[in-house]
């Protein structure tokens, strides 16, 4: 009788025997999953948790790395032939993809690529994913399977890409492997590109399986490449002739870089060329040299396949001057074309703190921030780094105070000229290599504010004081929050404090802030650059204070209307331009002269030629308008609208047209200027500070209304009354009288002063002759950094000394939230007087008590 074998088998009830053997590849899974983890970690904190720095955390990876290449080993599954046959195929892509992570934290150390574009980051993830999905294949629906084979064709090509760039490494890499196998890890693609086509190798023997998704996915990369270059190539033709044909025009006023960066598309595709060997690395590489770069470019490098695959064919050859001069003027660079003593790519902005008073009555305020800078560099041996901050301030703002934290003790700063204070944080930082901080006036409502040194043993802190006079629009007054660019902000926490002097109505917030027990609006959460807060105007009540001899008082702005006989009318136009605004210019070319700005000469528009002259000047990203060209002012009326993303007027300072223009404006000559809309240029809105320009703003249907009118506003400002124009307000100085006691704060003298230095600088800032002791002596007395005037903080008293830096005594000194002549409110009036009433009853008792012994 034949025995029977008990024994069921279970083979069917799991995805199949080969499946449970893959207990292997779900360890690598694993495996995979914790070194992700690790690495996003190491990523999202920005800094290391050992002393070692990368070095360590790149161990852990290999180590996780090498941990399952002895799995594979012990287990059969790893061989030169082995890994690629099917059964295997799978686990080895497991284990490129745990070399793979751990190449790329080998990468923070010993850089081959620099730091991907954001783009790359989420390519390679997708890649990766792609090429573990195979795993599943058979039992995934079609669609997928389509989707898998696009991916797989572009992959292909992405790591053959990656092995190509790795080629000149391969030596080094085989001395590597021999001696400690780390230098294994620059072969990773090259495995890549073999798994690739063995998995390829593979699918192709399944029944329906067919190259053409495969194709597909290799010919839309090649063709999204391929438009990449013919366009990179075109736009760098285009520059090309500009500068070839710049040899006819040598007469031009304004230099070749102007003339590029305002015909250039503003796109992602341009910044890539200006940027190309600046932020993102070129086929090239750049060159060598020996000598110091003029310009500095704070960016870190970054590697786009896109721009080493174009850069093979073309290279832009504009002047690394040039280019950053263009990203500083169209596409927001300025602040990394600061001129640098030492670096600041490993710096961070870990902590802000906003504390803001907001004297309703007066529409303005007094904001302190607080800002802690971190260094992560994670390398034991990492150098001192330079932190520099760019803060974009209100319009007609000023900074009024500055402070740095030294030895956990805040040491305020010392206001002292421009060139002084340049001086000694150049000398300190540069050479003694000690603490300093600096803040200086840039154009544009912009200061720079820089401290060093900033190392990895403690967070440098400081403080920086703003006074701005508020914005009203339509019956509101609005406090924003005043933006910087510096370290990065990304993941700090911002505590907001903003305290309400006054009695405002329909008070707004744009963002969520509780209303605490003082009155005191509070947020305290992740930095946010754009928290606003509005209320219903107040009028102004009677206002001063007191200083120095002289009053100051603060009074609504009234214009007054000025019989201006229009009869010619040029127009600044640009991109930013509306077709309606162009709609109701073009409705007046019967009743007026109206002339547009072509090739550095004045061209009278018509019926002919108006939409062949509107739509050459409509592709300009900005306009400069040569104003001195203007002959007869008085019938005269220069109608503009612009970008804050405009050249500065000291970008080119030493050009034809700028010293034409302080020529022009040094006559005391003056034009008529209406901007449409609130969008200002730089170079208008630098004019209209500088008191250059008569100027005044609004709708075109304004517009209209003046020159039906025949009249325009204009604004009476002397050494005793300055206009601050967003703020609708004057202030007035004159001799203390004694007869009104002081209830405002000492900000308005602060303001008065600023904008009185701007006044006097005036059109000299064209040519740099503005540098005067008298100036120096105003912005010093009222504590105000001024285009004359910096706030500086050295380590000890004998380092002001040696720059011949001293404090006066006789001026407002650092602003701060207990300003003289502050408002009280109303709770307070009355501890005052009851303070007051104390006060006089205990004279008056003492005074009773000695005339009694005396008795």
């Amino acid at each position: 009788m034949t025995s029977v074998n008990p024994t069921i088998n279970l083979d069917h009830l799991i995805p199949g025997k080969k499946q449970a053997h893959d207990g292997l590849r779900y360890c690598g899974y694993l495996f995979l999953l914790a070194s992700l983890i690790l690495y996003a970690i190491e990523e999202s904190l920005g800094r290391s948790f050992t002393t070692n720095g990368d070095f360590a955390v790149f161990f852990a990876h290999y180590i996780i790395a090498l941990a399952y290449t002895l799995i594979l080993w012990y287990n059969g599954a790893l061989g030169l032939a082995r890994s690629w046959r099917k059964e295997h195929i799978h686990r080895t892509v497991v284990l490129l993809n745990l070399f793979l992570v751990s190449a790329y934290a080998l990468n923070r150390e010993i850089a081959v690529f620099n730091q991907s574009t954001a783009w790359l980051c989420v390519y390679i993830f997708s890649t990766s994913v792609t090429m573990l999905s195979f795993a599943w294949y058979d039992h995934l629906p079609r669609q997928v399977k389509v989707l898998q084979l696009t991916m797989l064709g572009t992959s292909l090509l992405f790591y053959i890409y990656l092995a190509v760039n790795c080629v000149i490494y391969y030596g080094f890499g085989f001395i590597g492997l021999i001696a400690i196998g780390i230098g294994g890890h620059i072969f990773v693609p090259m495995f890549l590109v073999i798994a690739s086509i063995s998995l390829i190798i593979q699918l192709s023997t399944q029944k329906g399986f067919s190259y053409t998704w495969i194709l597909a996915g290799a010919f839309i990369t090649i063709s999204f490449v391929t438009s990449f270059v013919v366009v990179w190539n075109s736009r760098i033709k285009a520059i090309e002739k500009m500068d070839t044909s710049s040899v006819l025009h040598k007469d031009a006023e304004l230099p070749l870089w102007v003339r590029v960066a305002s015909s250039l598309p503003d796109d992602w595709i341009t910044q890539r060329i200006l940027k190309s060997n600046l932020t993102y690395r070129a086929s090239d590489g750049g060159g060598w040299s020996f000598t110091p770069e003029r310009r500095s470019w704070s960016e870190q490098p970054l590697h786009d396949p896109l721009i080493i695959i174009a850069s093979q064919f073309r290279v832009l050859s504009l002047s690394r001057e040039d280019r950053i001069k263009i990203l500083e003027s169209v596409m927001e660079g300025r602040h990394e074309a600061q001129d640098r003593l030492w670096s600041g790519n490993n710096l961070v902005t870990s902590d802000i703190v906003v504390d803001a008073d907001i004297f309703a009555n007066l529409k303005l305020a007094y904001t302190e921030m607080y800002l802690s800078v971190r260094n992560d560099n994670r390398h034991a041996w990492a150098l001192p780094q330079e932190a520099i901050y760019t803060f974009q301030l209100p319009e007609g703002s000023v900074i009024t105070s500055l402070s740095l934290w030294i030895n956990g003790k805040e040491e305020k700063a010392i206001l002292t000229s421009k060139q002084k204070a340049s001086k000694a944080y150049e000398t300190v930082v540069g050479v003694e290599v000690r603490d300093p901080s600096v803040v200086h006036w840039q154009e544009g409502n912009t200061v720079t504010v820089r401290v060093f040194p900033c190392t990895t043993d403690e967070k440098r802190k400081f403080k920086i004081g703003i006074t701005s006079p508020l914005s009203e629009e339509n019956g509101r007054v609005y406090f924003k929050s005043i933006n910087f660019k510096g370290p990065s902000p990304f993941g700090a926490t911002q505590l907001t404090r903003l305290r309400i002097i006054g009695d405002p109505s329909e008070v707004q917030m744009s963002r969520d802030f509780d209303l605490d027990e003082n009155g005191e609006y509070i947020r305290d959460d992740k930095y946010d650059p754009s928290s606003t807060l509005s209320f219903k105007t107040i009028p102004l009540g009677k206002n001063q204070f007191t200083f120095n001899g002289f009053s100051y008082s603060m009074s609504p702005l009234k214009p007054t209307l000025e019989s201006r006989p229009v009869s010619t009318l040029y127009l600044d136009i640009n991109k930013t331009w509306s077709r309606d605004e162009l709609d109701s210019m073009h409705r007046l070319l019967s009743d007026y002269k109206i002339f547009v700005n072509v090739d550095d000469a004045f061209v009278e528009m018509n019926e002919a030629n108006w939409h062949e002259l509107v739509s050459k000047h409509l592709t300009r990203n900005f306009s400069i308008f040569p104003f001195y060209k203007i002959s007869d002012t008085k019938t005269s009326l220069v109608i503009s609208k612009g970008k804050e993303l405009s050249p500065f007027l000291a970008d080119f300072k030493d050009s034809e047209f700028a010293r034409q223009t302080a020529s022009y404006f040094a006559s005391k000559v003056r034009v008529s200027v209406f901007n449409l809309s609130t969008s200002t240029s730089t170079y208008i809105r630098s004019l209209r500070e500088l008191r250059a320009i008569d100027y005044a703003s609004g709708s075109a249907s304004d517009l209209l209304q003046l020159l039906k009118t025949k009249t325009f506003p204009v604004y009476d400002e002397s050494s005793d009354q300055i206009v601050l124009h967003d703020a609708g307000i004057c202030i007035t100085r004159q001799p203390a009288s004694g007869t009104f006691r002081d209830n405002a704060p000492d900000h308005l003298a602060r303001l008065f002063a600023y904008n009185n230095i701007m006044r006097q600088v005036g059109v000299n800032f064209f040519s740099g002759d503005f540098i005067d002791e008298a100036l120096v002596q105003e912005a010093t007395s009222a504590y105000v950094v001024s285009p004359v005037s910096s706030l500086i903080v050295l380590e000890t008293k004998e380092d002001y000394d040696s720059f011949g830096i001293e404090d006066s005594n006789n001026s407002l000194h650092n602003a701060s939230k207990a300003s003289a002549g502050a408002v009280p409110e109303p709770h307070e009036w009355a501890l005052i007087i009851v303070f007051g009433m104390l006060v006089i009853f205990c004279i008056n008792k003492q005074w009773h008590g000695r005339r009694a012994i005396q008795k």
